[in-house]
C-alpha cells in the first residue's frame, strides 16, 4: 500500500495535495458528512394541497378546523371519540401522522375506526396532509 503525505511544510506540497489519493479522501470525508444532511431531507408538504385533501377525506369526522367530532351537531355519536388533532400533534411526529394517514388508526395502535388512505394516495399526498395539520396547530397557538 503506498503511503501518500501531505506534504505541508515540504517542498512536495504541490505533487501531494494533486495527487488522486488525496482528492479522493477529501471526496470521501465530504460525502460522509453530508450524507445524514441529504437522507434526512425529504420533500416539504404544500399545507394548501393538504388542505384540499383534508377537506376531501377528513373533514367529516375530524371537523375543518381539525376540533374533532362535534358532539352537538351530529345526531350520532361515533362508536369511538374522535380526537381533536391540535391537541394530540404536538405529541406526534410527521411520520406517526404519515403512518395514521396511509395505514389507518390500527397500524399505530390505534382504533380500526380510522380507515387507511394510503391505497390511493402518494407520499407528496401525504406529506401535504401533514403540512396541513401543522398548520392548523400553529394557527391554534
Amino acid at each position: 500500500m503506498r503511503r501518500v503525505e501531505c506534504g505541508v511544510g515540504r517542498g512536495d506540497s504541490q505533487s501531494s495535495v494533486r495527487s488522486p489519493q488525496f482528492w479522493s479522501a477529501v471526496v470521501l470525508v465530504l460525502t460522509l458528512m453530508l450524507v445524514p444532511f441529504i437522507t434526512l431531507a425529504e420533500p416539504a408538504g404544500n399545507a394548501d394541497t393538504g388542505q384540499q385533501i383534508y377537506q376531501e377525506r377528513c373533514v367529516l369526522c375530524h371537523g375543518a378546523a381539525g376540533q374533532g367530532w362535534d358532539w352537538n351537531k351530529k345526531a350520532m355519536q361515533p362508536p369511538m371519540p374522535v380526537p381533536n388533532l391540535v391537541e394530540v400533534m404536538p405529541q406526534r411526529s410527521d411520520d406517526y401522522l404519515r403512518a395514521v394517514v396511509r395505514d389507518g388508526g390500527e397500524a399505530v395502535g390505534l382504533t380500526l375506526f380510522m380507515p387507511a388512505f394510503g391505497f390511493n394516495m402518494s407520499e407528496q399526498d401525504l406529506q401535504d396532509v401533514v403540512a396541513y395539520l401543522r398548520s392548523l396547530q400553529r394557527r391554534a397557538k
